[in-house]
């Protein structure tokens, strides 16, 4: 039964909300495959047809499916033990899906973290902070493996050997971005890669959309980290709002272009979050390795590193202001941002240019 959802999912010219109507007529894809073309007539197109009654040819599939298996790529259809809950009950589940690696346990948390392509200092810190922490207390992050947040999201959940899935809007075959490949290979072991379009089907605008109602859809809640007016993933905020799920938004520098949509949601009632446990506390997840994290950071410092260290923040300072700010000879800070970075609390950006690093 399995190869007829795979052919139906495969079906080029027919998307999900007309697959559902023909699953409706005819209870399982394998009925679809018997039917006439008489009674098929009653829900596709001539074209539509022609593309279905072309793709009759259990020899070609029965290979497609054999080449799956030797690629380690599962397909989920409706009636797989994987496929998960929250699909269920999306107005327009996937009929089938593709995945590397394995499902988030059904009994975890998800959380969604979404974001802006071209991140900034701030942007990048943010979402691993956020990822690792959620991560910490057993929560599963969700992403689209995309540049900037997206990333940053999945590093910072593997950091800690969290669960993260990466949800795909090409086929899950295909990096994209080419850049991103060595998070892409990591993926499949540190949780999952998860596509419901076709092998080989390269990104499309179109795509992206439907990937947004996936992220959204497995997810309890989303996470906004830096979004434009007409970022993406408002998209996926979209969507959540659509099903009912909680929206998280860290707020952002006004006038920046990076901060408009986030801070503007949160103008419209989004929550606002300056920590994980925010996050966790809405749904009653404990919070003590985050905590305990916090408070042993400063006492590991000496002095002279801990005025450096009150100093900064996730905006970069510039050396001369750090000076200024800490009143240190120019030795005594150099030396204290030296050490500081080597034991991970801070980073330098730019050269001169330092910000706290949230690892």
């Amino acid at each position: 039964m399995s190869i007829y959802w795979y052919w139906l999912a495969n079906l080029s010219g027919i998307g999900p909300v007309t697959t559902n109507k023909l699953l409706q007529y005819f209870s399982t894809p394998k009925e679809v495959y018997e039917a006439k073309e008489q009674e098929l007539k009653k829900i596709l197109s001539p074209l539509q047809i022609n593309t279905l009654v072309k793709n009759k040819n259990l020899d070609k599939l029965q290979k497609e499916w054999s080449d799956l298996k030797d690629k380690g790529i599962r397909f989920i259809h409706r009636d797989s033990k994987e496929y998960p809950e929250r699909f269920r009950v999306l107005l327009n589940a996937p009929v089938g899906f593709y995945l590397k690696g394995k499902m988030p346990l059904e009994s975890r948390m998800n959380i969604a973290v979404v974001g802006a392509r071209n991140a900034s200092a701030y942007g990048i810190e943010m979402a691993l902070y956020f990822a690792r922490g959620l991560a910490k207390a057993g929560v599963n992050i969700i992403s689209g493996l995309a540049y900037g947040i997206d990333k940053q999201a999945h590093l910072g959940a593997i950091e800690v050997g969290g669960y993260t899935m990466g949800i795909l809007g090409c086929g899950i075959n295909i990096c994209y971005p080419k850049e991103n490949y060595a998070l892409f290979e990591k993926m499949q072991y540190a949780g999952g890669i998860l596509s419901e379009f076709p092998l080989n089907e390269n990104p499309k605008a179109n795509h992206f959309p439907m990937r947004n109602r996936l992220i959204s859809g497995l997810s309890d809640g989303v996470l906004v980290v830096e979004a434009k007016e007409k970022s993406g993933s408002l998209i996926t905020v979209d969507f959540a709002l659509e099903q009912g799920k909680e929206v998280f938004v860290i707020p952002g520098r006004l006038k920046e272009a990076n901060s408009v949509g986030c801070n503007r949601l949160i103008q419209e009632g989004a929550m606002l979050v300056m920590e994980p446990e925010d996050i966790l506390s809405e749904y009653g997840i404990s919070n003590f390795f985050i905590n305990n994290e916090a408070k042993n950071t400063e006492n590991n410092l000496a002095q002279k590193e801990k005025m450096v260290y009150s100093v900064l923040g996730l905006e970069a300072k510039f050396i001369d202001e750090i000076i200024e700010n800490t009143r240190l000879t120019v030795q005594e800070t150099l030396s204290a941002l030296f050490s500081l970075e080597i034991k991970g609390y801070v980073k330098q950006v730019v050269k001169n240019y330092y910000i706290k690093s949230m690892e």
